[in-house]
């Protein structure tokens, strides 16, 4: 059996969220994105909202494990599942105790948020990785 498709197949996902893209009338996106967008990341917590960069979604299929198609438009206004990875080894320990299950973020683009999220799960976040 081959391997699931993994957009980001060289990186380990941290934590695994649930994303809802925001519809335009709520001050989304005019055009739905693409599996691969590179958003910036906030902490709903967070006051002001500080962007972090780094923390790209991997959407996903939950019945496949499969990536999204990076050619189809997401949903809107639709819960997605999503893989996120922390690419910088030195930003762990920054986004560590920051994450657990229930923890809110947003994606923005600029500073308009474009996408709301909640952590569903953490994985391999507690792993050393040099």
């Amino acid at each position: 059996m081959a391997a699931p498709y993994r957009l980001y197949s060289d990186y380990a996902d941290d934590f695994e969220a649930r994303v809802r893209l925001l519809r335009p009338e709520e001050g989304g996106r005019q055009l739905p994105p693409y599996n691969g967008i590179r958003w910036d990341f906030c902490y709903a917590h967070d006051q002001p909202m500080l962007r972090y960069m780094w923390l790209y979604p991997d959407f996903f299929d939950p019945g496949t494990g499969n990536s999204l198609r990076d050619g189809l438009p997401l949903p809107v206004d639709a819960w997605l599942h999503a893989r996120i990875p922390i690419f910088l080894a030195a930003a762990r320990p920054f986004h560590q105790p920051k994450l657990w299950p229930g923890t809110s973020f947003y994606y923005c683009e600029g500073s308009r948020v474009v996408a709301e999220g909640t952590v569903t799960r953490l994985t391999s976040l507690s792993t050393f990785r040099p």
